[in-house]
């Protein structure tokens, strides 16, 4: 039985009145995104007498609440206990689907792995979609974060064309968001902003303002990675408006540190940090390590140029412990081009070349084109021979013309070639900027 028809039959279970009263009134709040007075409004729901399937669909609900509070430990309880206590095929596998996306969050990626897959069979048998889609949505996010990027845009693929037979439109987003997020993690600028353009749109007219603040945060960070620092301030200052207007503190992480990486590439350290900082703390206070990776590679980044290379050590050690716990090539590759960054800081150029040569490993794993051109142009300055140092700068030149050719806004083309790292590597192999901004 999927969601809708689940709900559809409680009339004919004989649920007392007040507990179905609070169900629904529990479900309007959720919609408001009034997720704790939704909490409370499904604990009143959840009475003994009440049957196995309506328990399990509160549980679930309110699992979903807790989930977007950040309260994961909470979140997982109630999706095991809707697990266990329901014998129907579908509500089984939309539940160990979203005890999928718990061990997501928490970094446990073979756990999300397991759940997800087991999820989709028990979907699949079932025929519903909601599972399916879900569970195909959460393999490609787990695969993104383990650098297996084709994998994962094969199961959103398939997650995207699941959701929109079946009309869901804010599952539609959610698949959106993911492929737009694999797209940038390939350093597939063009395709992530068209991706999370056409989640935002479908967002807005849901009006889910939380996701909103998240798409708006996304593209940003695209225009970010495009050296494009006022666009980019401009929606992560909108995503940052709408986040504390929701009091949204589990999406402010993300936001916050994205806000403080344009300050740091603007020279504006002491602000960009204090972002940093505040961002850092939020997301170990929620156990999201993920964005505490990504957050302790901007933060080291800052202090590195800085020359504040004792925070900046303690930050990379940090950094490398977070990287080590999740397993995955991706933050491998940070960690190591972090650890090399800070040993050339010192002055330590072999140990640093080492350093370097493994986050490049790891970074050709998970194909993350942003990182590797500007470790093949690190490279290239660290290297003895000259020979394989113009390899390196022929190398970062490729990657970079890469991105240039898809980007389809002349003017976000003309803003990337013209940044000093890009201009720098390109200057070095001959490139002239303006001759990239012309073809098309």
């Amino acid at each position: 039985m999927n969601a809708a028809q689940v709900s559809s039959i409680f009339p004919s279970l004989n649920i007392p009145e007040e507990a179905l009263a609070a169900y629904h009134a529990g479900k309007a709040a959720e919609n408001r995104q009034q997720y704790q007075e939704a909490v409370g409004l499904y604990d009143r729901a959840l009475v003994s007498e009440a049957s196995a399937i309506f328990l399990s669909r509160v549980l679930d609900k309110r699992g979903n609440c807790y989930w977007l509070l950040g309260q994961y430990e909470a979140a997982a309880r109630d999706f095991q206990q809707a697990l266990e206590i329901s014998n129907d095929p579908g509500q089984r596998a939309r539940s160990r689907a979203r005890l999928g996306e718990v061990a997501d969050a928490r970094g446990w990626y073979d756990e999300a792995l397991q759940l997800y897959q087991a999820a989709l069979e028990e979907g699949m048998a079932a025929g519903d979609v909601l599972a399916i889609g879900r569970s195909q949505r959460g393999l490609g996010i787990v695969y993104r974060r383990q650098g297996n990027a084709e994998k994962a845009i094969a199961h959103l693929t398939q997650a995207l064309a699941a959701f929109r037979q079946s009309g869901e439109a804010l599952e539609q987003a959610r698949v959106l968001t993911s492929l737009g997020r694999t797209r940038y993690a390939r350093g597939e600028y063009q395709q992530a902003i068209t991706a999370h353009t056409e989640a935002l749109h479908i967002l807005e007219n849901l009006g889910d303002r939380w996701r909103i603040a998240l798409s708006l945060n996304d593209i940003g960070e695209c225009h970010q990675a495009l050296y494009d620092m006022e666009v980019a301030i401009d929606y992560h200052g909108r995503a940052l408006h709408i986040a504390e207007e929701e009091n949204a503190e589990v999406i402010m992480p993300d936001i916050k540190r994205n806000m403080g990486l344009n300050l740091v590439g603007c020279g504006q350290y002491a602000e960009g940090i204090t972002y940093l900082d505040d961002a850092l703390a939020t997301a170990e206070r929620f156990g999201n390590h993920e964005q505490i990776a990504l957050i302790l590679y901007a933060l080291s980044q800052a202090h590195i140029n800085q020359g504040d290379l004792a925070q900046a050590e303690e930050t990379v050690r940090h950094l490398s412990k977070v990287a080590n716990e999740l397993v995955a090539d991706r933050y491998q590759a940070l960690a190591a081009f972090r650890r090399g960054d800070l040993l050339l800081a010192k002055g330590e150029l072999s140990a640093a070349t080492a350093e370097l040569q493994a986050a490049m490993l790891a970074a050709q794993n998970s194909l993350d084109r942003g990182v590797l051109w500007k470790l093949h142009a690190t490279m290239s300055y660290v290297v003895e021979d000259p020979a394989i140092a113009a390899i390196h700068r022929h190398i970062a030149a490729d990657f970079i013309q890469q991105t240039i050719y898809p980007l389809q806004d002349s003017r976000l083309k003309d803003v990337f070639v013209h940044a000093p790292p890009v201009m720098a590597v390109l200057a070095a192999v001959g490139i002239e900027p303006e001759s990239l901004v012309r073809r098309n």
